[in-house]
């Protein structure tokens, strides 16, 4: 590495190629010049009394005022690279910054010819004038950061004219608490909210906008408020109209949807300024119908596919098996385990070996079992089958006696039943004195079959594939084989597109590539897992050609992301500024919900952005690109679908910058404290952010004690709190983490619901999942069933290695954090409550007894606990 006269020289050769008018020509014989702006700097180092901040100082003296004078003729953006290029090279350090953002950002609308080559010499005699010995050995630093160093322009007296209006303008009750106003008046390019449950985090999200845009502003164009739901999204938006109103702001919905968006909204608009892409389509949006507007759904973390969605897989699945023998191999093996009863299960796993213990009553019970669901299939009109006996065949598994329903002499397998999914969870069967629900008992024959029965077996859960797949066996089909197939850890079947369509979104959301994360995995000889994976691989990259040749393209949002993110470079040099502006403010509500394509995604922007050095001019001064993050890791419940709070957790990670301000929002404006203390008592056994803790702050609950009561199953006992709580006129949630139990309660409740609605208060009574009841709130919640973990995931687990997603270096990584989920769960459930909670719990229903579940670090000798449990 050279020495700075070295560089410098170098660069002032390059300068004399450049022609300079003949009344700008330098003298640099006699060093007049020179002598000038030598002498006129040091007067001002002693005038000024400066030190550390000569360079800078007398960088601006010269460089500016004679580059800004002498060199307007040329563009702004060459010269500011120039300029940049040059204060590297010299080393102008903290000049640099101050130099260019004082001389070249005004000067730059000037240009690079006399101004490169005066700044650059000026720079020089000013670095010359510098005593002391300058290291030459050392490299400098890379700054890795993503923001400028900067602060927001709220000045101490703009500071207090904002407390003052929202003091004036805004009730009593919505007065911000000091942590509030950390957030509200935040100066730091990044900002990290922590907001526990019911802290007021959108009405405080909404001042912060106000902040920006009314007393610093900045426009809507150069603010992105991103948000995961639809609905989230619109709530937030009326927020903003109603606060912005009390100001005089004209906003309105439609106003308001140009800044507030969804993140898949938002990376629509990286591809339609493009005119190779324009009319492209997500995946996603299609609706059911071609003919109708395809549009953002109600919840796009819903990965259910609809009719036009599976259509186009459907037609590239049958393409691909056409023409890719591979392909086609691992298909035919796929589906002949479909069809099968599943893995053999090994009788002295410990797991295993306590289900044996049932294996007499369920024998006892079995003929009661298989009529129940041949019935089924008879009354839908799909028994019997062709060429298959119609009579119950008795088998012996581990010396008891269970049943095949029919078998295939052609085939030489018997023929199994299973119910299929479109038949209500709902049916029961006798076992013994009590009743059975039949799914129950399907289960566990089929667990017997698995671990007891090794002859050939065709296990059929479906009206609509059975004949299909009967055929395809017999070689009567020649078109590509429909069937379901269990991803190992899955909690049933799925079809193959669906599965397909499931695995690979899953990985592409913690970031990887489905092809190499495919070769990545490492799976037994013989497993059929490999082979699903293999196709996979094969499958998905076809799929995105496929999408992508349609007559208007189409892409995922996945691929979306991925095609913008911190890694795409040579993308992001195309994306007009203006698309990349809209961002100069971000602000991200329920940041615990992102996963690793979406966080790659945000971090290329705001590089693109501190690259490009775009910046804002307000009336208060200068505003850089930022981040403001909001979210709460006890509320990260979306695992299952590739998010992590570990991106949450470690924000300064991976969103370093020059300066972060990290806030907690503690106090919790919804619920009761002993509802606060029984959700915390459950969730603290998690790893997460340290320091929290819920305090009641509610002025119509904080001095209300009513603890969290625990309840056996008992539907009688559930309907008679409900309608005590809707005589009482409160809101009333029902929720479970099983849409089965949730129809259940739904005939239990039935009557009070249509009374509800003759009486106009049909919004009093609400049934939900756990993860749909999430943002929502009401004064009594009735929480059905446990949280638990029902399945381990080996592939699963190696993908969270692969995305480098341990926490610690865990060996299962993805099945830990699974554990740790339940918890999170447990604590969004109770923490909907304002008033009253009730937990009622039965045993489990197909989960591990060893994974965890949440009912197990319920402390019932807490004064927040009240169990009446027997």
């Amino acid at each position: 590495m050279g020495s700075l006269h070295e560089s410098g020289n170098e660069a002032a050769s390059q300068g004399k190629q450049k022609r300079v008018p003949s009344n700008q020509q330098l003298t640099p014989k006699d060093g007049t010049w020179q002598k000038k702006v030598h002498t006129f700097a040091r007067w001002l180092l002693e005038k000024i009394k400066a030190h550390d901040s000569n360079s800078w100082t007398a960088g601006k003296a010269s460089g500016y005022e004679v580059g800004h004078e002498e060199g307007k003729k040329l563009g702004r953006k060459e010269g500011r690279d120039e300029g940049h290029q040059v204060g590297r090279e010299l080393g102008y350090g903290q000049g640099l910054i101050k130099g260019r953002e004082d001389g070249f950002a005004d000067g730059h609308e000037a240009g690079k010819q006399k101004g490169y080559e005066n700044g650059y010499k000026a720079g020089q005699l000013v670095l010359d004038l510098k005593p002391g010995v300058r290291p030459t050995d050392v490299a400098p630093g890379v700054d890795t950061n993503l923001f400028e160093h900067f602060d927001f322009p709220i000045s101490e007296e703009l500071e207090q004219r904002i407390r003052a209006d929202i003091k004036e303008k805004l009730p009593a009750h919505q007065q911000p608490t000091d942590p509030q106003w950390e957030m509200i008046l935040s100066k730091t390019p990044s900002t990290c909210v922590v907001a526990g449950a019911g802290s007021g985090k959108s009405t405080t999200m909404v001042l912060r906008l106000l902040v920006l845009k009314h007393y610093l502003k900045v426009p809507e164009s150069k603010i992105t408020v991103v948000t995961f739901t639809r609905d989230s999204r619109f709530d937030f938006i009326s927020k903003v109209v109603k606060v912005f109103a009390k100001w005089d702001i004209p906003m309105d919905e439609e106003k308001g949807k140009s800044f507030v968006r969804t993140f898949h909204s938002r990376i629509l608009d990286f591809f339609r300024w493009s005119p190779q892409l324009q009319g492209a389509k997500a995946f996603e949006f299609l609706s059911e119908d071609a003919t109708d507007k395809d549009e953002e759904p109600e919840n796009v973390l819903d990965i259910r596919l609809n009719v036009r969605q599976l259509d186009l897989m459907d037609r590239c699945y049958q393409n691909l098996f056409e023409t890719d023998t591979r392909f086609r191999e691992l298909i035919l093996a796929l589906f002949e385990h479909g069809i099968g009863i599943g893995d053999p299960l090994n009788p002295e796993d410990p797991e295993n070996a306590k289900r044996i213990f049932a294996i007499k009553a369920c024998s006892d019970r079995d003929v009661e079992a298989c009529e129940a669901v041949e019935a089924l299939w008879r009354k839908a009109g799909h028994w019997p089958l062709p060429e298959i006996t119609e009579k119950l065949h008795p088998l012996t598994l581990c010396g008891k006696t269970f049943h095949a329903h029919g078998y295939a002499k052609d085939l030489n397998a018997y023929v199994v039943l299973g119910l299929d999914a479109n038949e209500p969870d709902t049916i029961k069967i006798k076992d013994g004195k009590k009743q059975v629900k039949l799914s129950q008992a399907l289960h566990m024959r089929r667990i017997f079959f698995q671990l007891f029965f090794s002859k050939r077996v065709l296990y059929f859960t479906s009206y609509a594939d059975a004949l299909h797949s009967l055929e395809t066996l017999r070689g009567k089909v020649s078109g590509v084989p429909k069937f379901s197939y269990q991803v190992g850890g899955d909690i049933k079947p799925a079809p193959i597109m669906a599965a397909f369509h499931s695995c690979a979104s899953f990985l592409e959301n913690l970031g990887l590539d489905v092809p190499a994360a495919t070769k990545g995995m490492n799976f037994k000889e013989g497993a059929i897992e490999a082979k699903f994976f293999e196709a996979l691989g094969i499958f998905w990259p076809a799929f995105e050609e496929f999408l992508s040749k349609q007559s208007a393209p189409i892409f995922t949002f996945n691929k979306m992301f991925a095609m913008f993110s911190e890694h795409a470079e040579e993308n992001f040099k195309n994306i007009p500024s203006n698309i990349l502006d809209a961002q100069m403010v971000t602000l991200v509500d329920e940041f615990q919900d992102c996963g690793a394509n979406t966080i790659s995604w945000l971090r290329g922007v705001l590089g693109e952005l501190r690259h490009r050095g775009l910046k804002f001019h307000s009336p208060e001064g200068l505003v850089f690109p930022s981040l403001m993050a909001v979210g709460d890791d006890w509320q990260s419940i979306y695992g299952w679908r590739g998010s992590s709070p570990k991106f949450f957790q470690h924000f300064k990670q991976y969103f370093p910058s020059p300066r972060t301000l990290d806030i907690k929002l503690q106090q919790n404006f919804r619920s009761q404290q002993m509802v606060i203390d029984a959700a915390e008592s459950i969730v603290t056994h998690t790893r997460g952010i340290p320091g929290k803790h819920g305090e009641a702050a509610h002025p119509d609950v904080k001095d209300l004690h009513y603890p969290v009561q625990l309840w056996d199953k008992d539907d009688e006992q559930l309907v008679n709190l409900v309608e005590q709580h809707y005589e009482q006129g409160h809101e009333i949630m029902v929720l479970s983490r099983s849409r089965s139990t949730l129809k259940e309660a739904d005939e239990l409740v039935r009557d009070l619901k249509y009374r509800a609605r003759m009486e106009e208060r049909a919004d009093d009574i609400r049934l939900m999942t756990y993860h749909g009841s999430k943002g929502l709130e009401a004064d009594a919640v009735f929480m059905l069933g446990d949280c638990e973990q029902l399945t381990s995931s080996d592939w699963r687990n190696q993908a969270y290695a692969l995305a480098k997603l341990e926490m610690n270096g865990e060996a299962r990584a993805y099945d830990y954090a699974q554990g740790e989920e339940v918890m999170r769960l447990a604590y969004v459930a109770i923490t909907r409550a304002k008033l009253h909670c009730y937990w009622f719990l039965d045993e489990s229903k197909g989960g591990v007894k060893s994974f965890p579940k949440a009912s197990e670090k319920i402390d019932n000798g807490q004064a927040y606990f009240s169990d009446f449990r027997k």
